[in-house]
């Protein structure tokens, strides 16, 4: 039998011996037995939640823990890329990997032919380059920091 057959014989078995006598008088054993028979109904819904539902769990799951783990690094790399501006190409495959792993979200999608896949690829693809940026925004700044001192050297030099 099924899991979820055999929940309900449960819960019919409960309601059979909720009918005894001397737990018909018992307030405590019938609000026990009330209460497993509610536990067992969720039961019965959580057994019999779709295949589709659990693997959308799974991606907004996957997802949305990758984006916090993620973006606990953003101030390490920018402290990287200013003590050192040629880790920069380093962070190239590190962006491509981040690719590669918001994919397999996608493909989860995919695979149920789900109409939303469109609009899930955009948002995906805007938070990606939303990181991209944020991590980046480093190197103007440093760039400028370091023109300015250039143009404090040359003033000072002029004088």
């Amino acid at each position: 039998l099924s899991a979820g057959r055999k929940i309900h014989q449960l819960v019919s078995a409960l309601t059979d011996v909720e009918r005894f006598h001397q737990i018909d008088v018992s307030l405590q054993t019938k609000q026990y037995l009330s209460d497993t028979r509610e536990h067992l109904q969720r039961m019965v819904k959580t057994v019999n939640v779709a295949e589709f539902a659990l693997n959308t769990l799974a991606v907004i799951s996957d997802a949305s823990y990758a984006w916090g783990v993620i973006g606990q690094h953003t101030a390490y790399l920018q402290e990287r890329i200013q003590r050192d501006p040629s880790s920069v190409r380093q962070l190239r495959c590190l962006f491509l990997k981040l690719k590669s792993i918001l994919e397999m979200p996608l493909l989860r999608i995919s695979q149920h032919q789900s109409p939303d896949m469109y609009s899930v690829t955009e948002y995906y693809s805007s938070e990606l380059v939303a990181y991209v940026r944020g991590v980046l925004e480093v190197i103007p700044v440093s760039m400028f920091e370091i023109l300015n001192r250039i143009i404090t050297v040359q003033t000072s030099q002029l004088k």
